[in-house]
């Protein structure tokens, strides 16, 4: 009989920890890397990945350990997604954190981030989003560039729309957090 992978999100390759939690991966994921680290993580690899060069605009180490956080919150932000729609607690709407951080999100992404995870998944299933990554940045590290078969500006645009709406959730879930703790520590 196979026992169950405990670690769910495949945080142990790049936090050396298991994360069960998928607020507390977020927290940890822009701990990580800045939401502009992981944008530029994702348009220097799939630049790559389009020609015949090797990413040379960050250690391949770094770049595939960033790789593996956006893995790590595409599985947490499936299951957000699943948590969200089985009647879970919603995010207040709150002003966006700093819009300016924002570049591909729409009002209305940043109103309910869940709609840019609804449109994510429902272009593609995590294990085949997972795969595209693993494909792009094993692309962008060897002299081969992409194949016909896939099409990378979609790729951007679907990854890089998530980080920012997953970066939204995060945020608000901080805001909303920050609040108890203040009321916790002021009546101790």
């Amino acid at each position: 009989m196979q026992t169950p992978n405990p670690d769910v999100f495949e945080t142990q390759c790049w936090a050396y920890r298991i994360i069960s939690h998928p607020q507390e991966l977020l927290a940890e994921g822009f701990d990580y890397a800045t939401l502009g680290r992981f944008r530029k993580y994702i348009r220097w690899a799939l630049q790559a990945a389009a020609e015949l060069r090797i990413c040379t605009k960050e250690e391949p180490g770094l770049l595939m350990a960033g790789f593996q956080v956006i893995n790590s919150v595409m599985l947490a932000a499936a299951a957000l997604l699943e948590q969200n729609e089985a009647g879970g607690e919603p995010l207040p709407n709150l002003n966006d954190p700093l819009p300016s951080k924002l570049r591909l999100l729409s009002r209305k992404d940043r109103a309910d981030p869940y709609r840019v995870f609804r449109r994510f998944f429902k272009h593609q299933s995590p294990i085949l989003w997972k795969q595209d990554l693993n494909r792009a940045l094993g692309y962008a590290l060897s002299r081969a560039a992409v194949d016909d078969t896939m099409n990378l500006l979609p790729v951007y645009w679907h990854v890089t729309c998530l980080m920012e709406a997953v970066w939204v959730v995060q945020e608000r879930g901080k805001a909303v957090a920050k609040p108890a703790v203040e009321v916790a520590l002021h009546s101790a």
